[in-house]
């Protein structure tokens, strides 16, 4: 099994949406006059390829590839070095950023990049108000005091400000291509742009790639871009296909047909080892899933009792999930992934479930006989691991409880809706941090983006509340550490989340794709030249 270097993991796993897709120059084995097509099978959840609106890690990889940012991480996420910036520096205060920009860098219109395509694209994608604007909440104003000059002026002092900036969010788009299309920076954006569905078959962007073509439920297509600023890419063009079943997924890497099979699980990988031809990637991750128990008593009902999320934690056979997913996988102690400062080892498992006490925590809060209740879950694949089969994993432990559930399978692109707008009473979801620091996992607050989510208020619990936005803004990191345990401490007495497996991602690849580790994990958006 090859294994990826620690420094490339751990990038991999803090920065999921941001994965190119190259393999260095000499380990491609095809003949030097063949187009050199790199070919990925995944299950994807487009919904959009504009940087202002898209928020899926899938999306992330084609805009990641067609679309730079002021720095990039380099071989660790300790090494962040310059991209489209040259340098930045810090006022005393830490309340403004000031980043000067290299010149001549192109879009792939061949129009020139200044700082006020910098400053317009903010704008705009600031007030088309998609899921990724947060990352820009804590912004005042925006400054472009020259051509190369950009100035971020921030309401309060954010310790992770500048890695944000990486976030394919605050992408450059080419000004004046977009305003041809009919895109805007007004306060009206999310209605009244017009360039939306043009970005989901055009890129904008000074990237190595550039989209070619969208074929929803079947394919992308992104070729080079001619005006490429940076030596030009290894490969042609790079095609993700849409193959949503892993066993396909892997007969279609037998036959030859792609070079990579993204979403093999663990029963794929098991039929895979010594196979001639074929190598497996091994890689950790920082994504993890968890159950989400609505504290709105008219839509989660019992489940908005915390005494019922308590009764819900002990009654899961965690050492059963892990059993289906794969030994690599691990069970968290609170939202906080593992291998980020400050999270806990993985949860000892050992001990569970605890059917009597749960069914104790049950009569306590009124539910003697148990309950029904709706339970959702996305039709996704993440890391080898189905969501449906493990939700009925935990369907089956809840049940042993007298909680009955009624699972509800959706497309993810359908059930994103309602998750992210607190309409789910039960739900198995997924999270992945956005920046490599837990401040991006206090989200999971009450009062927070995925605290909302489960309408948990931050008067809830003020107490928590008030700990999470003071360790965000503790620019200390020992401090905020020792923050995280005690927030692990408080979520254990009340929660309305369960935070189940972190993520172990498993690849199959073609034999001879040397370098795919980076092709699959690396995050500096394809700086991989011939």
């Amino acid at each position: 099994m090859k294994k990826i270097p620690l420094s490339w993991m751990v990038i991999a796993a803090a920065l999921i949406f941001q994965i190119p897709l190259f393999a260095k120059g000499q380990g491609e084995t095809r003949p030097a006059a063949q187009e050199k097509h790199l070919i990925v099978a995944l299950n994807p959840d487009y919904i959009s390829f504009d940087p202002g609106i898209a928020y899926e890690p899938y999306a992330g990889w084609v805009i990641s590839n067609s679309y730079d940012t002021l720095y990039r991480y380099e071989g660790s996420t300790t090494n962040f070095v310059p991209s489209l910036a040259e340098s930045y520096s810090v006022s005393a205060d830490g309340l403004t950023y000031t980043y000067k920009l290299k010149k001549d860098i192109k879009f792939n219109s061949g129009n020139p990049l200044t700082s006020e395509d910098i400053l317009w694209s903010n704008q705009r994608n600031i007030n088309l108000k998609g899921n990724g604007a947060f990352h820009a909440k804590g912004i005042v104003s925006i400054e472009a005091p020259d051509p190369y000059t950009i100035v971020y002026h921030l309401k309060e002092v954010d310790p992770t400000f500048h890695v944000k900036l990486n976030r394919t969010f605050f992408s450059p788009l080419d000004k004046k291509t977009l305003l041809q299309q009919g895109a805007t920076n007004a306060p009206d954006a999310s209605t009244a742009d017009k360039a939306k569905i043009w970005l989901d078959t055009h890129s904008a962007g000074t990237g190595p790639y550039q989209l070619q073509s969208y074929i929803p439920n079947n394919e992308v297509v992104l070729v080079r871009n001619p005006n490429y600023w940076r030596s030009a890419p290894y490969y042609d063009k790079i095609t993700l296909k849409t193959i949503p079943d892993p066993n396909s997924q892997v007969m279609a890497l037998q036959r030859g047909d792609v070079d990579i099979a993204f979403n093999t699980g663990p029963e794929q990988i098991k039929s895979l080892q010594g196979v001639k031809n074929i190598e497996i990637v091994d890689a950790p991750d920082f994504r993890f899933n968890f159950l989400l128990l609505n504290r709105d008593p008219a839509i989660g009902g019992p489940l908005a009792n915390p005494k019922v999320a308590k009764a819900v934690n002990l009654a899961i056979d965690y050492k059963g999930l892990q059993t289906i997913a794969g030994p690599a996988f691990v069970v968290l102690q609170g939202p906080f992934s593992i291998g980020l400062p400050g999270s806990l080892p993985p949860r000892d498992v050992s001990s569970f479930p605890k059917v009597e006490a749960a069914k104790a925590l049950l009569k306590e809060a009124g539910y003697p006989n148990g309950f029904s209740v709706k339970f959702y879950v996305p039709t996704v694949n993440q890391a080898g691991l189905d969501f449906v089969t493990l939700a009925q994993k935990i369907q089956n432990d809840l049940a042993a409880v007298g909680i009955k559930t009624e699972l509800v399978p959706e497309p993810s692109n359908v059930s994103l809706d309602s998750y992210r707008n607190g309409k789910q009473s039960l739900a198995l979801w997924h999270w992945g941090p956005d920046y490599q620091d837990n401040i991006s996992n206090l989200s999971f607050l009450p009062g927070n983006t995925v605290g909302l989510r489960a309408n948990w208020k931050a008067e809830a619990n003020p107490a928590l509340a008030d700990l999470g936005k003071k360790t965000s803004l503790e620019l200390d990191e020992s401090v905020r550490n020792e923050n995280y345990k005690k927030i692990i401490a408080l979520l254990e007495e009340d929660s309305p989340f369960v935070p189940l497996l972190q993520h172990a991602s498993q690849y199959a690849i073609r034999a001879g794709l040397k370098g795919a580790d980076y092709a699959i994990r690396r995050v500096e958006l394809g700086r991989v030249s011939e």
